[in-house]
């Protein structure tokens, strides 16, 4: 099967020409195959904390997100926000960020972060 993946990068929700950029790319999108995009993820970055909670909201409702990933776990405390964010607006995390490298992108599996939180 196909796959497009278009990364959108540096979009934040309190820029509104950038948002509507990107519910117009959803549009055109949506011109070629009706039932487009399939999955929408959102990357965010851990270390922005509670902020983050509004950057989901803005999201989902211009763009649609299904899921999340979530980088930069390996630098800060905030952790619990992502069980947040997951637990508001019931959205699947696929993938964490521990690192820079390739292989510190992982699948995000709930039984060992709730570990990784209670050895904290």
């Amino acid at each position: 099967s196909d796959v497009l993946l278009i990364d959108t990068a540096g979009r934040l929700q309190n820029k509104r020409a950038l948002m509507d950029e990107l519910e117009k790319m959803i549009r055109a999108l949506r011109k070629i195959d009706p039932t487009a995009p399939h999955q929408v993820l959102l990357v965010l970055d851990a270390t922005t904390g509670q902020n983050a909670l509004n950057q989901v909201e803005v999201f989902k409702d211009k763009a649609g997100v299904t899921g999340l990933v979530m980088t930069k776990l390996d630098g800060t405390a905030r952790v619990g926000i992502l069980v947040a964010i997951s637990a508001k607006f019931a959205l699947p995390v696929h993938a964490i960020g521990v690192g820079e490298a390739i292989d510190d992108l992982a699948p995000f599996d709930a039984a060992e972060f709730a570990r990784a939180i209670a050895l904290s």
